[in-house]
């Protein structure tokens, strides 16, 4: 099993996280045994938030190893070709590196900000989704789709290989996954019920459409956080967690009432990876057995300062990985 960190990416008011501090968790992790670094999408946050290909091309001129991934893009939001220009881009300063993970998006005042209606997510995706791996395998691309069109266009020099991993949740959106990409995301809000269920759903669609379950992985996203307890991890994320939690309610994502926010370990225990390097080593087990590939895991919350964080990073690469080596 693999694991990457999806990275903080969030600005707060009066804290002290800055977009260098990427950097130096990244290499960090290289350092420590992590295989992958991973940076999302967000837009008209108040706050402020860190772009995912500039940020990528930063951390791709200061490590030599890390797969580094979007974990997701917004395709739709994007104009296929200078999306594929871009990120082919990343692949070349990397030496072959880049992933890109994709997802339809869900907040509609992200979307209207790029003129992208509700309505048109699904068929953006699909027909950008389709341009860009056509523009990565060096094809000239004659195109007259619904929302794009082009005359002989590529990409040069085109990439080696940049894997297409797919967010979703419904069983549509997984075999999608199965059919479009190289992988699939599970939601970071999948219980092992759920995981177990999908996993089967992604394994069932990758075998009716002739493909090799060993070529195409599961991703999965989990919150952790490693320290000599689980009482002392709650405690040192806890402040931090509220205020994701905070801004989920604000844009409609949590069942949590925004006024009435809190953390119920009880209810979300099942969905964080936290506690000793003994018991988050047990916790990833029951991921491996699932059949998951590759662990993405959350270790740094909005307003989190950097030092717990790298402490975390370092104990989870010489405490945790090597137990799955």
């Amino acid at each position: 099993m693999k694991f990457g960190v999806f990275l903080n990416q969030y600005y707060t008011e009066n804290d002290a996280f800055d977009a260098p501090d990427l950097i130096e968790q990244a290499e960090l992790m290289e350092s420590v045994g992590f295989d992958s670094a991973t940076l999302g999408e967000r837009h008209v946050h108040e706050e402020g938030f860190v772009e995912p290909l500039t940020g990528l091309a930063a951390l791709a001129a200061r490590t030599d190893s890390l797969e580094l991934g979007t974990a997701a893009m917004l395709p739709a939001l994007y104009e296929p070709l200078h999306l594929a220009e871009t990120v082919a881009t990343i692949d070349r300063l990397s030496g072959g590196r880049a992933a890109f993970g994709a997802a339809l998006g869900y907040r509609e005042r992200e979307l209207a900000a790029f003129g992208v209606e509700m309505d048109e997510r699904v068929g953006r995706f699909l027909e950008s989704v389709e341009l860009l791996k056509r523009f990565w395998s060096g094809e000239e691309v004659t195109h007259d789709g619904d929302f794009w069109n082009y005359d002989e266009a590529f990409v040069s020099p085109a990439p080696d290989d940049v894997p297409v991993w797919i967010g979703g949740h419904a069983d549509v959106a997984i075999k999608r996954a199965a059919y479009r990409g190289d992988a699939w995301i599970a939601s970071a809000s999948s219980t092992t019920e759920d995981l177990r269920e999908q996993i089967g759903t992604y394994e069932d669609a990758l075998d009716e459409f002739g493909m090799d379950r060993a070529d195409n992985d599961v991703v999965l996203m989990r919150d952790c956080f490693v320290a000599d307890s689980v009482e002392e991890a709650r405690e040192t994320i806890e402040p931090y967690l509220l205020n994701l939690y905070k801004l989920y309610a604000r844009w409609g994502q949590t069942y949590m009432d925004e006024h009435e926010v809190e953390v119920d370990y009880d209810e979300l225990a099942e969905k964080f990876v936290i506690g000793s390097p003994e018991e988050c080593v047990d916790q990833l087990r029951t991921y491996e057995e699932l059949g998951v590939d590759h662990v993405l895991v959350r270790c740094q919350f909005p307003g989190q300062p950097q030092e717990p964080t790298l402490e975390c990073l370092e104990r989870f690469g010489n405490e945790v990985i090597p137990s799955f080596h």
